[in-house]
């Protein structure tokens, strides 16, 4: 199972989508406080109670905070990336989740693999825990929620998936 540390856009697009179950068949989320508070406002129904089990709350060390802080002053990343990725950086993950072009470039520089909302769904079709159906579904349902995506990249999604399946 995969550490991940995730930002506020993945788990949001994932939801809307209808494809967030595809998360704990990768691992363990990690996500800041600011990450649990946008999502509040975005998805208010979404984890109301509780969070669930594959999902933990992780606070900011004073160094991570001071990181995420010079980032947003800089205005190189907005809140929640920037304390997702303070945390990845500081912890270490196996993936940072990001939909957002600049926190996936600086996570990079950084070291640490990055995947997005379409790189989650394209990963679950590859390990075969989705048959193409369901993978084209939830392609649909990523572009149809809040993601924008570039009509290149959807059509690279759409051929990627094309490819995972062309054996069957």
């Amino acid at each position: 199972m995969k550490r991940l540390v995730a930002d506020t856009g993945p788990i949001l697009h994932l939801h809307e989508a209808g494809a967030l179950h595809l998360l704990p068949l990768i691992g363990e989320v990690f996500v800041p406080p600011l990450v649990l508070a946008e999502l509040r406002v975005h998805a208010p129904r979404l984890w109301a109670s509780e969070l669930p089990g594959w999902v933990r709350a992780m606070s900011l060390s004073s160094a991570a905070s001071r990181q995420a802080v010079e980032w947003q002053r800089a205005e190189l990343l907005h809140g929640g990336e920037a304390e997702a990725l303070a945390i990845a950086r500081e912890n270490g993950c196996d993936w940072f989740l990001t939909d957002d072009a600049g926190a996936r470039l600086m996570a990079e520089s950084h070291g640490i693999e990055v995947r997005g909302s379409l790189g989650v769904v394209l990963w679950a079709a590859a390990r075969k825990f989705i048959q193409r159906d369901d993978a084209e579904e939830l392609l649909k349902g990523l572009e149809e929620s809040s993601l924008w995506m570039s009509s290149r990249v959807r059509n690279e999604a759409r051929a990627a998936l094309l490819q995972l399946f062309s054996s069957e």
